[in-house]
């Protein structure tokens, strides 16, 4: 093997562990365990989500959502969340999780919670 040839491929060898390690940090799904507060866009509830999530199982409670109000349950998949509640008939669409904020659809009405305090 010539020099040129093994230079050659330790640098496509590089460059495939790169596009590998940002495919698979992609992939992962975000972590949502903490204290979540949100409102609709105008501001008329104002919810207090706990959530704890192991894996990409998520359970937890909610105030503030009216007859929705106690335990919740759900599952991340990526960068989006499904949730239900206690009662286990009512199914939020997927919401859509960026960082510490989650935000979506809920019963016709854009919701848009944040995460308070630290993640623990």
């Amino acid at each position: 093997m010539t020099h040129l040839m093994k230079r050659t491929l330790l640098l496509s060898l590089g460059l495939s562990l790169v596009v590998l390690a940002g495919y698979a940090s992609a992939q992962s799904s975000s972590d949502v365990t903490g204290t979540w507060v949100g409102s609709t866009l105008r501001g008329a509830a104002t919810m207090t989500m706990v959530l704890k999530q192991t894996g990409n199982r998520v359970t937890g409670t909610i105030v503030g959502a009216g007859t929705d109000d106690g335990r919740v349950d759900g599952i991340v998949d990526g960068n989006t969340i499904r949730l239900r509640f206690d009662k286990g008939i009512d199914e939020t669409p997927s919401l859509n999780i960026k960082g510490n904020e989650i935000t979506g659809m809920l019963s016709g009405t854009e919701i848009t919670f944040r995460r308070v305090g630290s993640s623990s």
